[in-house]
């Protein structure tokens, strides 16, 4: 980011954006260690060969927003943003190592991300990382970060080496945040599992959005949303497809057997169980998100600092035409201060 950085105005309430990353140096040095045994696709590199070159010229052109309180605050400030929910990025995390090293990387992305908030609390709220290779372990680790560094939550990937996470083999994860109360954010890291999406930038600009919705119709379809009727689920950048195009499962619910295995509701019945944010870039699509869902399951979010973010937050939820101003309202501030437990 190169903005000038602007005051914040006095107001009514205050603007929360629930998608934000960082990258804290001591946790990349130790993930730097790892030596990756893995063969399941997006491991090796999660980025394809055709955008690495650009992906790291970006990346070393960052500055320091994705590490520095400060410099972070400034940005803030410009963008008309009063509290930013945290999360480490997502390759970090190192699902692909074995548990117990899995463990130690998000023990170190759960410290430096209660440190980062402890910096600024009034202004940054922390959500951990897990290692959802081992269920169990990511329940605890869950809640040591909860009960003992004051995080509000955690951020997954939409898949863990390939298993979708509606699998039986995760249940005592979502059994654990459940119990906890605290939400749990799915965020992809890239989609890597078809060559078709590796040229042109479409393993982002399609690929993210089609793992969103392969995660959401994982957990529907499965019937972990069943299983667990108190579970709080956030899908980054609006959803992904499904919440636009749930016309069609609901078809196939009422054609096929398949759809009905686990459910006895069409699945856009669930669209409402889902949080989501506003990074669709497109405000009639934020637009038809809040017809589809509600305007209490929408939350203002960015994905800063790096690659596909919207840098005006607040005009992009403002000048949605089709939302009322106390909807507005709810979707910049009230939703994320109520599902995060922020006491404002």
């Amino acid at each position: 980011m190169t903005r000038a950085p602007a005051k914040i105005t006095r107001r009514k309430y205050p603007r929360i954006d629930v998608h934000t990353h960082v990258a804290l140096p001591q946790v990349l040095e130790i993930a730097r260690g790892i030596k990756i045994r893995s063969k399941a696709p997006g491991t090796q590199h999660w980025v394809p060969a055709e955008s690495r070159a650009e992906h790291a010229r970006q990346s070393a052109g960052q500055g320091t927003e994705l590490n520095d309180p400060q410099a972070r605050l400034r940005d803030m400030d410009a963008m008309g943003v009063d509290i930013q929910v945290i999360s480490m990025n997502l390759p970090t995390p190192t699902y692909w190592a074995a548990p117990r090293m899995g463990l130690k990387v998000c023990r170190a992305c759960n410290e430096g991300v209660a440190e980062f908030v402890v910096s600024d609390p009034d202004r940054f709220v922390g959500i951990g990382a897990v290692p959802l290779q081992d269920a169990a372990l990511a329940g605890a680790e869950l809640e040591h970060a909860v009960k003992n560094l004051g995080l509000r939550g955690a951020i997954v990937p939409s898949n863990i080496q390939g298993r979708d996470l509606g699998e039986d083999r995760f249940r005592p994860f979502w059994a654990k945040a459940e119990a906890l109360g605290v939400p749990v954010y799915i965020h992809p890291r890239g989609f890597t599992h078809d060559a078709r999406l590796h040229k042109y930038f479409l393993w982002n600009s399609i690929g993210q959005p089609l793992e969103e919705a392969l995660a959401m119709a994982s957990l529907i379809h499965e019937g972990v949303m069943d299983a667990f009727p108190k579970l709080r689920v956030i899908i980054a950048h609006g959803g992904g497809y499904l919440p636009y195009y749930a016309g069609r499962g609901d078809r196939s619910f009422h054609s096929r057997p398949e759809p009905r295995k686990n459910i006895d509701r069409e699945p856009s019945a669930y669209m409402k169980r889902f949080w989501y944010d506003s990074t669709v870039f497109d405000r009639d699509m934020l637009e038809m998100l809040v017809r589809r869902v509600g305007p209490g399951k929408v939350m203002m979010g960015t994905d800063y600092p790096r690659g596909e973010v919207e840098e005006d937050p607040v005009g992009f939820v403002t000048r949605t035409k089709g939302i009322g101003a106390e909807d507005k309202r709810r979707i910049m501030s009230d939703n994320a201060a109520k599902l995060f437990g922020l006491s404002l």
